[in-house]
């Protein structure tokens, strides 16, 4: 289990620096939890646990001085508990909550003293010491690898045995209630999503892509790949406009 929690622990880390840098898109709980029950040996629970929280968390998004739960270290620690406590998916969304509300609270006390770390950045860019600049940045770099590292090795190596212990622990009604309320979360998430869509210069592309599903028939994929080309359509509109309205 050790080296389990280890490469966890290695893929949390590197979700928190595609967070920080990389935009690689790794760290959304889809492909966290994924690569999370792969390395757990069961890569069906990780897909399906992922997605499910993907769900529940997509209209999650950081807005201005809001920080959001951490939905990939919750998304990687609610994967390990369904996986390792047999739980499944009812165990890995009741657990994945908590954990990214807890993650958080690390995430903001480590922003908090890299504010730190940012002033002697600037104060060694402007003496012209570019290579200790640099430094400063690598060590917040490594600081945030951590903050989700450890957490999640914690939870694979220590709290394997005590999770499923808890899991048979809980009453059976209580299982079977969580079973249906994480069927029923992920259209909170959804919702959560139209409410963002559903403006004035979005709608049409949500009515657009529900004909293609619902009448034309076509496959997801399909719909995803016509939804790319109308957002290379309106992205260059957007661009264009805004050029025009600075000319004038």
């Amino acid at each position: 289990m050790l080296v389990k929690a280890l490469l966890v622990a290695f893929w949390a880390g590197l979700c928190s620096l595609d967070d920080g840098g990389m935009q690689l898109q790794i760290r959304k709980p889809l492909l966290a939890g994924t690569i999370t029950g792969l390395i757990l040996g069961d890569l069906t629970q990780g897909l399906i646990i992922g997605g499910t929280l993907e769900l529940m968390w997509l209209g999650v998004n950081s807005v201005g001085a809001y920080t959001p739960p951490d939905i990939t270290g919750g998304a990687i620690i609610g994967v390990t508990v369904g996986i390792t406590s047999g739980g499944g998916v009812a165990a890995g969304v009741v657990f994945a909550v908590p954990a990214a509300t807890l993650i958080l609270q690390l995430i903001v006390l480590l922003q908090t003293y890299l504010s730190v770390h940012i002033h002697r950045a600037e104060a060694a860019a402007v003496a012209g010491d570019f290579d200790k600049a640099n430094r400063w940045h690598l060590y917040s770099g490594i600081l945030l690898f951590f903050a989700r590292a450890i957490p999640c090795f914690i939870a694979v190596y220590i709290g394997n045995t005590v999770l499923s212990d808890f899991i048979a622990w809980l009453p059976k009604f209580i299982i079977t209630g969580l079973n249906v309320a994480s069927g029923i979360i992920p259209a909170v998430g959804i919702s959560m999503l139209l409410t963002m869509m559903l403006k004035k210069d979005m709608w049409m592309y949500l009515v657009g892509g529900f004909v293609f599903a619902a009448y034309l028939g076509l496959p997801v994929l399909g719909v995803s790949l016509i939804g790319i080309v109308f957002a290379g359509i309106h992205d260059y509109n957007y661009v264009q406009r805004k050029k025009l309205e600075t000319s004038n």
